[in-house]
């Protein structure tokens, strides 16, 4: 499964919240919040979401004829002595209405994607550009997310995927921050290494479809400098 898809963390991200997601499938995404920034931004951002939306609710108390149908239900004293005899189908209609209605409430919630970005305030732009000095990609940078953004007017390999990577000062090796778009943009959870003060040197590399198998850049190509000042 790509985890690196943003449109599939969200959904899982909203089931989770939602308690919709069961099972393996919960264990798997509670197992990859510990290692994603991606899936733990996802995850709070649909949980302040559903809070929002709890907190829009307005309050209003029942009147006294719910209450006593209420009071009925739970309480065996208030249970009439004759039980009117529920239809077999009664329970499964039961639990296909409640499974009808979260599964509603989760593609209410995928349509509705969150319009708050990971961050609203830019503190960092690089861009990457080719010998000829067009630019390639640039980097928006934020408190908590980056924006990757492919040129328009550049077509890139389909048979091979570009890979951004960062160098640490005092540190040798390249780390893996995220795969470039080929058109458009998207954005990423900022990496908790990802921090300009400490950047050497930014690199893209050409790898396979799917990225870097070893770990490390296959092959460089274009390289750049985080101005912090």
């Amino acid at each position: 499964m790509k985890y690196d898809d943003q449109t599939l963390l969200n959904l899982l991200a909203a089931e989770y919240v939602l308690g919709t997601l069961h099972g393996h499938a919960r264990d798997r995404f509670s197992r990859l919040m510990r290692t994603s920034p991606r899936a733990r931004y996802a995850t709070s951002l649909w949980q302040r979401h559903i809070k929002n939306l709890e907190n829009a609710i307005e309050s209003n108390p029942p009147d006294q004829q719910v209450w006593d149908k209420i009071t009925k239900r739970i309480d065996p004293i208030f249970l009439p002595t004759q039980k009117k005899a529920k239809d077999p189908n009664y329970g499964i209609f039961k639990a296909w209405g409640a499974i009808a209605t979260a599964v509603c409430i989760v593609l209410v919630l995928i349509t509705w994607q969150p319009q708050e970005s990971f961050s609203d305030k830019i503190t960092h732009s690089v861009t990457f550009y080719d010998s000829s000095n067009k630019p390639l990609w640039n980097l928006d940078i934020s408190d908590h997310s980056i924006l990757l953004k492919a040129a328009s007017d550049m077509s890139f390999q389909t048979d091979n995927d570009y890979q951004l990577w960062i160098r640490l000062k005092g540190y040798p090796s390249a780390i893996p921050i995220a795969l470039l778009p080929k058109t458009d943009s998207k954005e990423i959870a900022r990496n908790a290494l990802f921090k300009p003060q400490n950047i050497a040197l930014l690199a893209i590399s050409r790898e396979p479809i799917g990225g870097s198998q070893s770990g490390s850049p296959s092959e460089i190509l274009y390289t750049a400098e985080l101005n912090v000042n």
